[in-house]
């Protein structure tokens, strides 16, 4: 079934309340292309990885109005909730209890053909483009890192994350079943105190190096990886880009999906010095898909 939700009022597509989807194109894997690059006297070129394109939704659908008042209402409900804005709605799929979110903007369609109307009956095309070409699953997976620290005897408890209490350092792990078909960049907020935060992906040794930073008991910074904000922000609101080390991977860190990751198995490490029973270290993120 498909839906489309704006500013969080879902309207069906396919119940023939409103409308029904009798036809749709651009669902399935994302549109991609591969880069490359060729020396001066070089044979063929040599491969640099792909690059994921924004994807073009193409829905065909139908309206069957009980009378003519009927029939341009509907008309009038349907172009209200594709009209163009300035943020993106929700195109939601449900199928055999799975669900699936991609982002976009109507860029056409609901000229309301001549050609495709029999009396109150009527088809049309809607056009949506997703800058982001995946699909997600809606439900945020979180890992929490709760830490401990102070006092002397060091203790190990059986919490979800294992951590030793009796000790102002920290070095912690975490396994991750990742269950997404394509890369995820999730969230990451540290809560102090804490000072020269690390935080690494096992797999692949990118890291979120803070070492010569600080942060004290109370504030936080959450570093958001996504690709089109690759950002850090204190509590204040404040971009603290600046603080990662040179060597650190902003733009790289990122959950794999299987086969990349094995299974999508995959361990994160946090260290860092200083804490305290008030430190945490959360990541969030969602599952994403190739396609639908």
């Amino acid at each position: 079934m498909l839906s489309w939700i704006v500013k969080g009022q879902e309207t069906s597509l396919e119940d023939w309340g409103l409308c029904h989807v009798i036809g749709d194109d651009g669902l399935g894997m994302a549109p991609f292309h591969r880069l490359s690059e060729r020396g001066p006297m070089q044979n063929g070129v040599t491969d640099r990885g792909y690059r994921l394109d924004p994807r073009l939704i193409m829905l065909a659908i139908a309206i069957n109005g009980d009378d003519l008042p009927d029939y341009y209402d509907k008309r009038v409900q349907l172009e209200n909730i594709f009209k163009p804005r300035n943020d993106p709605g929700i195109l939601k799929w449900t199928y055999n209890g799975e669900t699936r979110y991609i982002e976009g903007y109507c860029v056409g369609g609901l000229e309301w053909d001549m050609a495709g109307r029999e009396y109150t009956f009527h088809r049309a095309v809607i056009s949506v483009q997703c800058p982001d070409p995946r699909w997600y699953d809606p439900q945020v997976k979180s890992v929490v890192f709760n830490l401990g620290g102070g006092g002397d005897a060091g203790k190990a408890v059986p919490f979800d994350v294992p951590f030793t209490i009796g000790a102002s350092t920290l070095d912690v792990s975490q396994v991750i079943t990742y269950a997404g078909s394509v890369r995820s960049y999730p969230t990451i907020r540290i809560t102090g105190p804490i000072t020269d935060p690390v935080i690494t992906n096992a797999l692949t040794g990118h890291k979120l190096d803070f070492t010569g930073t600080t942060i004290d008991a109370g504030d936080y910074i959450i570093v958001d990886l996504g690709y089109a904000e690759n950002t850090i922000i204190d509590q204040a609101g404040a971009y603290q880009d600046g603080i990662l080390t040179t060597d650190s991977d902003l733009t790289e860190f990122a959950l794999l999906p299987s086969p990349d990751a094995p299974g999508g198995t995959q361990t994160i490490t946090a260290t860092g010095a200083a804490i305290s029973s008030a430190t945490s270290i959360t990541l969030t993120y969602h599952n994403y898909y190739i396609g639908r």
